[in-house]
């Protein structure tokens, strides 16, 4: 699929009426923000830039592209005039964009990611920036609740069979950027590098079955651990439970190996607290205290919280619907704005949005951070260049002096970071209640920024 296509058709339009007028190559800036937060959440982390950048590279028109919008009914006649026909030819994005790096924390009301090129450049990859961001930022923020509730048991993400083929890679890059400790998504670890595992399916106990009845469980755990050089993790309620971890115990102790045969056991259905106290039992009396006990079972971040409060025996959790589909915000909602443009005197004028209850913020802006931790988290957006104090949060990523690790390893490194010092309240995954207050406000000089543009329609900048 070309990537010149993964767009909405009025980012076309656009852009063939702005070859015609002599807008396409107008300085402009676009930001994109997230207006609100789903009722559940109280952050966002920031993920899918680097996906992004890599998109961004590779952003162009192929003669088949050309081909297709040329024999379109609609956009075809616009391409016998030659401004036109040059601008789809010759499309490369050259702009430059900053972002929150991936993997940090961040709220609504300041930008995520800032777009700089011209006019044509900028516009054209709003849907397809909108797409990878708000798909990453979504599972990222969701599986980030779902670690700080794992309280540092590992947590695997399984969700590749809930969600489209594609968004699934994605999804388990953002899970592991979030603090997952891997997926079972093949195709991710490839890519990114995500650590990948897994080990059996019922349908493997049931092969086994089908010879030996019920004991045949064994027979499977015992196949499996012989067939590899680590200990398997055994999937132990495909019949009965606990006769399962029997039948794991026996297993391990009658595997023709020198080595640990059965390292863990897996339940994935039932009552998963008492099963797994009644599980670690049966494994410590057997001499098995180090075999790991692994819950899943449409786990989200409120029954891992309960499961660990309750301080049930349990060592890591598989989370797939919950983390890839985010049921209880299946949208997240940024949008990408215009911000300034190039006026005919050559001038950058701010300008904005005045829409009720979708307007937009006019002006390039800046982010900076102070304070990230209990004493007092404050992030102040300020207009672009402004003096002020701490840490500027959006950085180069794209463009002739990026600053930033793109890779998904540092991106989880900074989301580890980032949660560590998160207030207690932030950090919270109790539903909000009423307006949450989110530790974001604006300079004064955006806000007489705002009050000029808002008074005469723009402001030069």
């Amino acid at each position: 699929m070309s990537l010149a296509l993964h767009t909405d058709r009025y980012q076309l339009t656009m852009l063939a009426a702005y070859a015609r007028t002599g807008l396409a190559e107008r300085r402009a800036a676009f930001e994109l923000f997230v207006r609100r937060l789903p009722p559940s959440r109280r952050f966002l982390v920031a993920c899918g830039v680097g996906r992004a950048v890599e998109a961004l590279r590779e952003l162009r028109f192929s003669s088949d592209d050309l081909a297709w919008l040329e024999a379109d009914s609609f956009l075809g006649p616009a391409f016998r005039h030659r401004s036109v026909r040059d601008l789809f030819e010759r499309f490369r994005f050259r702009g430059r964009v900053l972002a929150v790096p991936e993997g940090r924390v961040c709220f609504p009301g300041e930008p995520l990611l800032r777009v700089e090129g011209t006019l044509a450049e900028a516009q054209l990859v709003e849907t397809l920036l909108l797409s990878i961001i708000n798909h990453d930022t979504r599972v990222a923020s969701k599986c980030a609740r779902i670690v700080l509730a794992a309280r540092g048991r590992d947590c695997f993400e399984f969700g590749t069979r809930r969600t489209h083929e594609h968004a699934a890679v994605a999804a388990a890059r953002a899970a592991w950027i979030a603090g997952f400790a891997g997926t079972s998504n093949e195709e991710a670890a490839r890519r990114w590098g995500v650590p990948v595992s897994g080990t059996m399916a019922h349908a493997f106990v049931l092969a086994h079955a089908a010879d030996h009845g019920e004991e045949g469980e064994r027979a499977s755990f015992e196949a499996f651990a012989e067939t590899f050089e680590v200990p398997a993790t055994a999937l132990v309620d495909t019949f009965d439970t606990l006769r399962g971890v029997d039948r794991a115990i026996a297993a391990s102790n009658g595997a023709r190996t020198s080595r640990p045969s059965i390292g863990g056991v897996r339940i994935d259905s039932g009552d998963l607290a008492t099963l797994a106290l009644h599980a670690r039992t049966r494994l410590d009396v057997a001499g098995m205290a180090g075999t790991r006990i692994v819950l899943s079972d449409d786990l989200d971040e409120h029954r891992i919280d309960a499961l660990t409060r309750g301080h049930v025996p349990v060592d890591a959790f598989g989370v797939g619907t919950m983390a890839v589909a985010t049921p209880d915000a299946p949208s997240l909602g940024a949008v990408y704005k215009l911000v300034a443009l190039e006026d005919a005197a050559g001038r950058l004028v701010a300008v904005q949005k005045r829409s009720s209850g979708k307007g937009s913020s006019a002006g390039p802006k800046q982010v900076f951070r102070s304070g990230l931790d209990d004493a007092g988290l404050e992030d102040v957006v300020g207009v672009d260049g402004e003096p002020l104090p701490g840490e500027p949060v959006l950085q180069e990523v794209f463009g002739p002096r990026v600053g930033v690790d793109l890779s998904a390893a540092a991106a989880r490194a900074r989301c580890a970071a980032d949660l560590a010092l998160l207030p207690a309240r932030l950090r919270s995954i109790d539903p909000r209640g009423g307006d949450e207050d989110f530790p974001v406000r604006k300079s004064a000089a955006l806000t007489a920024l705002h009050d000029t543009v808002d008074r005469e329609g723009r402001a030069v900048l």
